[in-house]
Parts: structure tokens; sequence; C-alpha cells
């Protein structure tokens, strides 16, 4: 699908109407985004914070196992898991082509997949990715922010991304506390959606007031910092091959804009986890699972109690919602939270899209209805 796009308006307010201007507003944005920091958050800051939130860790022989060699049947089964049709990445080569070809060139990317190392990178022509642009309905597409940007990844890269995140996905359950239920395996996004609107109705039948408050977090794949991300990754335990992995797919990879049938120049990315990788969405959750550990644990965050559940915080994947009885007291704890996970991992809230509903909770300084 190709996205005409006839003006956009600048930074500065005015408006580029030749492509190449268009394509350079496209650009400074993008490289803005994918570039938010010259220098990362302080390791022994995102270290104290893990060890302070998040204990969920793997085995040795599960190490072990993320570790072993890739086996032509784990590639077998990846390529025939992804669809065919899709757009391929700037190289042009689809995933048909490697369904057709796969006993004759299946032997050589293992080789090159399993010699990956610590000293070793994938090359950067192949980790370059075509950012094709998506209106989003019903917004001013004038903007350049109501366009979400897909990324039109090499179909070998995104073939190595699947070999790990199958390996990956069996492990989340366990991982990932159950308030997730986005890309975590048997969960669904009804799970939370039932759960909250039970909440709702006892809230209301016990008469106990209740903030139920919906926080959209402002390009959230995009933002992801990749060294507070490496470090959930060794915190969790994950051995020496499998970071050597995920650091070869994160190590030089660069970007160009697709915009009225031409590129942009490419240009560096240094956060962010790709739309249209298939690892993406499971190393998302598991960056935003310490800061859900630690509001569970926050004794100043009141939930709504069970009597065996005390409910705080749901999401599926970056929509998270919280669930406060006490919001007078709680409400500054999860800013405070918030703020401090911001400040690691790039994590921000977007204010305009955030929204709050009220149970049983009235405006301060206005009275309750009287009763009838």
């Amino acid at each position: 699908m190709t996205t005409y796009i006839p003006k956009i308006r600048r930074a500065d307010g005015s408006i580029a109407h030749s492509s190449p201007d268009i394509s350079t507003a496209f650009l400074s944005y993008y490289k803005s985004l994918y570039n938010l920091h010259d220098t990362p958050p302080p390791s022994e800051a995102i270290g104290n914070y893990l060890r302070d939130s998040y204990d969920s860790t793997i085995s040795k022989e599960t190490r072990e196992a993320l570790d072993a060699p890739f086996t032509m049947e784990e590639l077998a089964l990846a390529v025939k898991s992804m669809k065919t049709g899709k757009s391929p990445g700037p190289d042009g080569f689809t995933m048909g082509y490697y369904k057709t070809f796969l006993s004759s060139l299946g032997p050589h990317f293992l080789q090159a997949f399993n010699s990956l190392d610590e000293r070793s990178s994938i090359p950067q022509s192949a980790l370059l990715a075509t950012i094709t642009l998506i209106p989003k309905p019903d917004k001013d597409h004038t903007l350049v922010p109501n366009y979400r940007p897909i990324s039109l990844i090499n179909t070998d890269v995104k073939l190595f991304a699947k070999l790990l995140a199958t390996r990956l996905n069996p492990l989340l359950p366990a991982l990932i506390h159950p308030d997730q239920s986005g890309f975590v395996t048997s969960r669904e996004a009804r799970d939370n959606t039932i759960r909250t609107i039970n909440l709702i109705h006892r809230a209301q039948t016990q008469g106990l007031p209740t903030i139920f408050l919906s926080v959209d977090a402002e390009k959230a794949f995009d933002r992801v910092e990749w060294h507070y991300l490496f470090g959930v990754l060794r915190h969790i335990g994950f051995g020496s091959k499998w970071m050597a992995w995920i650091h070869a797919l994160y190590s030089s990879p660069t970007a160009r804009i697709r915009i009225n049938g031409t590129h942009s120049a490419p240009f560096g990315i240094r956060n962010g986890t790709r739309q249209g990788c298939p690892l993406s969405p499971l190393l998302f959750v598991l960056a935003l699972e310490p800061f859900m550990q630690r509001v569970r644990d926050n004794d100043n965050i009141q939930g709504f109690r069970l009597p065996f559940h005390h409910y705080k915080i749901s999401a599926y994947a970056d929509d998270v919602l919280f669930t406060l009885t006490d919001p007078i007291k709680s409400l500054p704890h999860v800013l405070t939270e918030l703020r401090t996970f911001q400040a690691l991992s790039n994590f921000l809230i977007n204010d305009s899209k955030s929204e709050a509903m009220g149970v049983g909770v009235t405006t301060p300084g206005t009275a309750p209805p009287p009763p009838k």
C-alpha cells in the first residue's frame, strides 16, 4: 500500500508541498525520534532499579537451550509460519523466495546465524529498513506524528528475529505477570477487559470510590532505550550467545523513509523496537514488566483489594490501566514511578490521550448529589 502525501506541516508551522521538502520534514522528525539521547542512562541506576523491582530469572537449563545452535527443523518451521505476500525489505527478496529455495539457502542461513557472537555483527546493509507511512484514521494528515511508521525489514533479518522470538515466546508466561495480556502465549486482550468490567461493577455495588486511569504511551515501541532493554535481559539471566544475537540485531540498524515513491537519505537508529519485527513486541513487554512490578510492590499505591488479589495495574502491550481506590494518596506515587521509569527507559505518557474514569468519586470542592 502506497500513501501519497500532498503536503505536511513543518516544525516551524510552515507548509511543505514538494516531495523533497516533505521528505525532509519526516526525516527530521524520525531522526530525532530514533536518536533521543546522546548519553544512555547510567548502568548503575538501571541495575539498582531492576534489583529493587524484578526478580524473574531463567534457569541454567533454559539459558543453555536458548544459546544452543539453531537447527534446520527450527528454520523450516519459522519459514513455514511466516506469511507470503508481504512487502519485502530494501533488498527486494520476499518470503516466497525463501520458501521456494529453503533447501538450498537453509544451510547458509544456519551457518551465518550460528556464527554470530560478541565479536561479529550483521552487515549494516542487511539492517537497513524502509519506513512506510500509514495515515492514522480521523487525524490531521498534515502533521507528521499522525502517520504510523511501518518498518519493512529485509526478510532474512526478519527470519532471524522469528527464530529468536519462537524460542523466547514459551518463556514469557513465567517471566511476565498475568497483569500483562499482550503478546504473551495463552493470554488475550479480553482477559483484562473482563477483569476491569468486574472491578467497575464491584466498585459501584460496594460504593468504593475508585479511579480507573488509562495512560497512553507516546510512541512506546519507538522510544525503548536499548541500554535499559539490554539491562533487563542481562538481569533475567540470558546467556552470552543469546545476548550476542540480540546485540547483532541492534548493533547498527539504519532506516530510510519512503515518501511519494522516493526514499530519504538513510539515518542511524539508537532506540526503539521495530514495528514489523517478530521479536519486537516480546522485547517490549519484557522491558515494561519491571515497572509494572514496582507498581504492584509499592505499598503507597492502593488498588482494588479482593480476598486473594490486589489489582493495581493491567496492560495490553503499551496500553496501561491503573485501578486506584485511594487516588489522593496513590496518584502522586504512580506519577513518581512513571517519572523514574521514564528516566531509564524513555517511556513517556501522552497526557492529552490519557483518560480517567471515576466510580463514586466527586470533583474536589463539590458535593455529591442529594439523595432522592
